[in-house]
């Protein structure tokens, strides 16, 4: 009921912009309808009967279009020039295009672009000027012209000119139809006498092209307008193989250069293109055109390849951080037994159909039999110095015969420099361990760092405005040895930055135990490692409740030494009360005021004239075994004797 409606005011529209017209003649339509390759495709969905009857309602002040017949919602012309004809306007009082240029054009069988311009002249006080108007073509091409007046009698003469030449001497008081060959850039032009009525001159011009025009004049004596044309247009730059065709429909819009770039203007909107290059399958692709330039980046699939890849980043990629690939994976025809390869790069994840991947053992991803277009995505690990960078991935499959693909596609991206300068330790230890960051951008943006254990849960985090050129030091705290995850956002999350953390135990008590004799020598012993490059240097403080000052010792080691052996030594009191005392060893690196270790030893005060008492980490058992020890030697020594 509604396109019915619509077609019953598209009749009175147009039956209405009919009314009026003076020796106007109407259309002749053909009972039968010949086809040709000359014809327009009406955007209302009508049918016969219905276009038929809207169509009867035209006239036209001069030559009519000649219809050689109606079908459905396309009308048909034997020739381009009663094609030009229907597309141009009824008159110059009547500057109106049949059913509202809402429809396409056919020309030789080719949809086609097609503008029809109407330019009004009008007359000044003494009768005298000139009007110009550039017109801009994409090649040289014929434009179908139509001039007119509105009645009266031209006291004098008037004249039309292209590029300077003379197109057209208006005195006859007839309409006039005739051709003109445009050439990009060419310039339309009228001049005037004074005429003996206030007159007005017309031109209205048919081009099958999209058409760029200005009128100008002083006095703005000539008006310019659109009365049909295709839509707006915006440019778009296309990226392929070298030597790509890229039609849409049967149109062929251009080929790409021996850069593999095509720069076009297409209309605004979506638009299905395809690319055909020999020895690549066809590629369509579907397209938005956008007012602003649209750049459109497509990877041809080798005719030995069973997919059409599309590859495309998730925003801008930062040094040591997860960049995110995205792979829009149509099969050309089925594919089986799929597999995914990455090389060059370190994969941290990769989803198939938003699900996670494992990893085969032999390296591979398995995603199996693929009849549809499906997504890909590969998050990776970035380097941690900025600029250009690639890495491969490898798509293997076979089809129902059992021919095996094979599509390799190299993968270029580019590592952004940080907009600041990231300063962290040499190496991480327990304790505050200070980050700095310098804007080198010339903005202020937050900045929030948060740390994660290997768990994934947060540790710790803080935040800050980073001020253009400004600096700004956070202290991060890490309680215990493990790896961490230092993340870093900044300008709302646009930039991201992973830094990896491990701290290794390096402190290690030898024994929690001791046993000493009151007037000996004690020692307390313990392990450290230093996994750095350079060389460390630590302090030690044993502190002990006998004595009133910490015993203190500075020592080194060098770089990646693991679990070397430091004493600290002391004699204990003879005229201790107790008979068990605990102490505290503290290890901090050198300049540090909170300790990178803190543990107890328990130190237990004997009275046994045994050798093993003041050795570190003696026990009861120790002694125990020291004097079964003893006992035997003893028994050994006194058999020799009684020999």
């Amino acid at each position: 009921m509604v396109n019915l409606i619509k077609r019953y005011l598209l009749f009175l529209l147009f039956l209405c912009c009919a009314i009026g017209s003076v020796n106007a003649t109407a259309v002749t339509i053909p009972e039968t309808c010949a086809t040709t390759d000359y014809y327009v495709e009406l955007i209302e969905n009508m049918d016969t009967y219905t276009t038929k009857a809207i169509l009867a309602t035209y006239s036209y002040d001069s030559t009519v279009p000649e219809i050689s017949g109606v079908n459905g919602n396309c009308i048909y012309f034997p020739d381009v020039s009663s094609l030009a004809r229907f597309c141009n306007i009824f008159s110059g009082t009547s500057p109106s295009v049949a059913f509202g240029g809402e429809f396409d054009v056919y020309k030789s069988g080719v949809r086609t672009d097609t503008t029809t311009l109407f330019l009004s002249f009008k007359p000044t006080a003494d009768g005298t000027y000139y009007g110009n108007m550039s017109i801009n073509v994409s090649s040289s091409q014929l434009a179908y012209v139509y001039y007119d007046y509105d009645g009266g009698y031209v006291y004098n003469k008037a004249w039309y000119y292209y590029q300077g030449a003379q197109l057209y001497y208006f005195e006859d008081p007839a309409s006039r139809y005739s051709s003109l060959a445009l050439v990009p850039s060419g310039v339309f032009s009228m001049t005037n006498a004074r005429s003996q009525y206030d007159n007005s001159m017309y031109a209205s011009f048919v081009i099958f092209d999209y058409v760029e025009y200005e009128a100008y004049d002083e006095n703005s004596y000539m008006v310019a307008s659109t009365v049909m044309g295709p839509p707006e247009r915006g440019s778009v730059s296309i990226y392929t193989e070298p030597g790509t065709e890229i039609y849409e429909d049967s149109y062929l819009w251009g080929t790409t250069d021996n850069g593999g770039l095509l720069e076009i203007q297409l209309p605004l909107g979506e638009r299905t293109l395809k690319f055909v290059k020999d020895g690549y399958w066809d590629l369509l692709k579907t397209i938005t055109v956008s007012e602003n330039n649209t750049d459109v980046f497509v990877t041809m699939a080798p005719s030995n390849a069973i997919f059409q890849v599309e590859k495309e980043f998730s925003g801008d990629i930062y040094p040591n951080s997860i960049a995110r690939l995205s792979l829009d994976v149509t099969p050309v025809k089925t594919a089986y037994a799929t597999k995914l390869r990455v090389s060059g790069v370190e994969v941290n994840k990769v989803y198939y159909n938003t699900q996670e991947l494992p990893k085969a053992a032999d390296g591979s991803y398995i995603i199996g039999d693929i009849s549809s277009p499906q997504n890909i995505v590969i998050d990776f690990k970035t380097t941690s110095s900025w600029g250009e960078r690639t890495f491969t991935v490898e798509l293997s499959a076979t089809d129902i015969e059992g021919t095996a693909y094979t599509n390799l596609e190299t993968i270029n991206y580019n590592v952004l420099e940080l907009p600041f300068l990231f300063e962290a330790p040499d190496s991480w230890a327990i304790g505050t361990n200070e980050v700095t960051l310098t804007d080198m951008s010339g903005e202020s943006y937050s900045v929030l760092l948060v740390l994660y254990d290997k768990s994934g849960t947060e540790k710790w985090s803080s935040s800050t405005n980073l001020l253009e050129y400004c600096e700004y030091t956070f202290e991060v705290p890490i309680e215990d040895a493990g790896e961490y995850i230092l993340e870093l956002n900044a300008k709302s999350g646009s930039v991201k930055s992973y830094y990896s953390v491990e701290i290794i135990e390096p402190v290690s008590l030898v024994s929690d135990f001791l046993t000493a004799n009151p007037g000996k020598v004690a020692t307390v012993q313990f392990k450290i490692s230093n996994p750095t490059e350079s060389v460390k240097y630590y302090k030690a403080s044993l502190s002990c409740p006998f004595y009133n000052d910490t015993i203190d010792k500075t020592f080194s080691i060098a770089p990646g030494t693991v679990d070397k052996t430091v004493d600290m030594s002391f004699e204990v009191p003879e005229d201790l009360e107790m008979e068990y005392y605990q102490l505290t060893l503290e290890v901090f690196d050198e300049g540090k005021t909170d300790p990178i270790y803190s543990g107890h030893v328990v130190l237990t005060i004997s009275n046994a004239s045994l050798l093993i008492a003041s050795v570190p980490g003696g026990n009861t058992t120790l002694i125990i075994l020291a004097a079964a020890l003893i006992l035997i030697v003893g028994t050994f020594a006194a058999l020799r004797l009684k020999k």
